[in-house]
């Protein structure tokens, strides 16, 4: 089941539209990764589903009942939510004061909670953090008792806003530990909204890239792997993207014509596309071999980066791709700058995206 449905909504300030017709369906127990570049709405989006801003025009659905607009009906809802901000809040007093602020405007005995937080401090490591006065934490401790205080009255949404921004490694680490084995315990559905990749990609079950509207959502795997769109290849690192004219040869199989080279595609998109390979789904051979893959070039390596162990070359077949291989691979076949190769990939391995 759904515990949070965004239907078509939108947002504007001053008649600038900030978001634009966002979609998300979120399961119970999933983590959603908002990723996007500073400024495409992820806080905005965020605050709006904290029930702190409205939005112009859409609808939030949670739990399967839509959010009501009256102020004072989203109450109980958004005792169900925690946010922990970029920047969180201090309050004054101590560790075990800011942890139990949200038991004490509820009117709960915190006393009843001892185990639990206990459990959170230690989780979080700032066991024996309790008497300590809050407004001498450092930022990564700062943000991890926000991330107790937040999570002290079991909320089923969190959301939290670039959580590791600006903290040191260490304390990056520990918050990602955390959030690791939150989302493997299932209980709690969170949407984290961040501009690191590889942060978004392995702590969540699904992600939304986000720039104003959602270019595309889904398993990191497969946004990672097959981008839709140009703006989501080019913002994930995608290598090897290329324009042509795609024409379908068979049923489930293209050629793409880019002006300089024919590629095979297993796809069924026609007219003006974009393609793009992995680096690592190419292989290169010394000379032209027998072998499944529909795209086999000859050209020369241009250029080699070394990337820490792995070396990025450079091939010119008519077009530049960038292709990865190890420093043993690349000894063992004697290469160097100028090189002829000869360069494959299957029809399977090319992903198109419409223009």
């Amino acid at each position: 089941m759904n515990l949070l449905e965004i239907q078509n909504l939108s947002k504007k300030y001053d008649g600038k539209k900030v978001l634009e017709d966002i979609n998300i369906y979120l399961k119970k127990g999933s983590t959603l990764g908002l990723i996007g570049p500073t400024g495409c709405g992820k806080t905005t989006l965020l605050r709006i589903i904290d029930l702190i801003e409205t939005p112009s025009s859409g609808k939030i659905i949670f739990n399967g009942l839509e959010i009501p607009k009256n102020k004072k009906d989203q109450l109980d809802i958004r005792r169900k939510m925690g946010m922990v901000y970029q920047k969180p809040i201090v309050l004054k007093g101590t560790v075990y004061d800011n942890i139990c602020y949200g038991l004490k405007i509820r009117g709960e005995n915190k006393e009843e909670y001892q185990d639990k937080i206990k459990d959170l401090l230690e989780s979080l490591g700032l066991e024996g953090y309790e008497t300590r006065d809050a407004s001498t934490l450092s930022g990564g401790e700062t943000q991890r008792m926000a991330l107790a205080r937040a999570l002290i009255t079991d909320p089923e949404l969190l959301l939290l806003d670039e959580p590791t921004a600006n903290l040191d490694p260490q304390s990056t680490e520990k918050i990602e530990k955390f959030l690791e084995h939150l989302r493997e315990a299932g209980k709690t559905t969170v949407i984290i909204a961040t501009h690191n990749l590889i942060q978004g990609q392995h702590l969540s079950d699904e992600i939304a890239i986000l720039n104003k509207k959602i270019f595309q959502i889904g398993k990191p795997e497969e946004v990672f792997r097959k981008p839709k769109n140009r703006f989501v290849a080019e913002f994930v690192g995608v290598k090897n993207v290329k324009k042509g004219i795609s024409s379908k040869v068979e049923d489930n199989l293209t050629v793409i014509n880019t002006g300089n080279i024919k590629v095979y595609a297993t796809s069924t998109l026609e007219g003006d596309v974009y393609l793009s390979i992995r680096p690592e789904e190419i292989t290169l051979s010394r000379s032209e071999v027998r072998t499944s893959a529909l795209n086999e070039f000859n050209g020369e390596i241009k250029e080699i980066r070394d990337s820490g162990g792995i070396l990025d070359l450079k091939i010119d077949v008519g077009e530049v791709f960038s292709v990865y291989m190890t420093q043993k691979s690349f000894a063992d076949m004697d290469l160097t700058i100028g090189s002829k190769v000869w360069l494959q990939f299957k029809a399977s391995a090319v992903n198109i995206f419409e223009v």
